[in-house]
């Protein structure tokens, strides 16, 4: 049985270098594809995240140094013991979900250029999210709790999101640079963004991955769809 769980493990990280996408995704269901091939609408199903934050004058990638990241993986158990209320181990699902927090424009993504559109003294709040997987999650009260007070679970509602693809490393300025071509392309098409909605980035593989296999995602909420 070690054998078998050995080969699966290898399959599964030599998948993963070459850009293959083998972890669940959150339940949704492709609503329009864009006839230019620029954005599709997806419908959500309601979902279960654990979800932390940090605050930084530095932005999102530079500022955490991989430390939201961790404590997230922690609390599922990715190489070490999981850090929550029962040890439960939960398997690591895709995409991980990047926005900018509460009171500091909720749900919005870095901005143009790290740190550009703040001084040195100015410190926003950045959110990291994993998914928990549906197959095993349907509310919150179902996921085990968090012994680390800097993680929580949250319930996300259904929503109806646009979302624009693409490949190469997850940096700051690229998110804001697609994320201001997706709300183009919507006023385009006559599509309305949901009222106070921002741009969200998910990012859907691991940083071994060659960077133009990765798989890019950004997501903006969108009504009347």
């Amino acid at each position: 049985r070690g054998g078998v769980a050995d080969a699966r493990s290898r399959k599964s990280v030599m998948g993963s270098v070459l850009g293959k996408i083998t972890e669940e995704l959150p339940r949704h269901d492709v609503v329009k594809k864009a006839a230019s091939g620029f954005y599709e609408i997806r419908r959500y199903a309601p979902a279960v995240v654990a979800e932390t934050s940090y605050r930084t004058s530095r932005g999102m990638f530079e500022g955490d140094q991989g430390g939201s990241f961790m404590r997230l993986a922690k609390y599922i158990g990715v190489m070490a013991k999981p850090q929550n209320d029962t040890t439960t181990a939960i398997s690591m699902t895709a995409p991980v979900l990047m926005s900018r927090g509460a009171g500091d424009g909720a749900d919005t993504p870095v901005g143009p250029s790290e740190g550009s559109h703040q001084n040195a003294f100015e410190t926003t709040t950045y959110k990291m999210a994993f998914f928990m997987p549906a197959s095993r999650f349907s509310k919150a009260s179902d996921a085990p709790k968090p012994t680390n007070p800097d993680v929580t679970i949250k319930d996300v509602p259904a929503r109806t999101l646009a979302v624009h693809t693409f490949s190469g490393n997850l940096r700051q300025a690229a998110i804001a640079e697609r994320g201001e071509r997706l709300r183009r392309a919507l006023e385009a098409d006559g599509v309305a963004a949901k009222e106070g909605a921002e741009v969200m980035a998910a990012g859907y593989n691991p940083p071994w991955t060659p960077w133009f296999l990765k798989t890019n995602e950004v997501m903006l909420e969108v009504s009347g769809m």
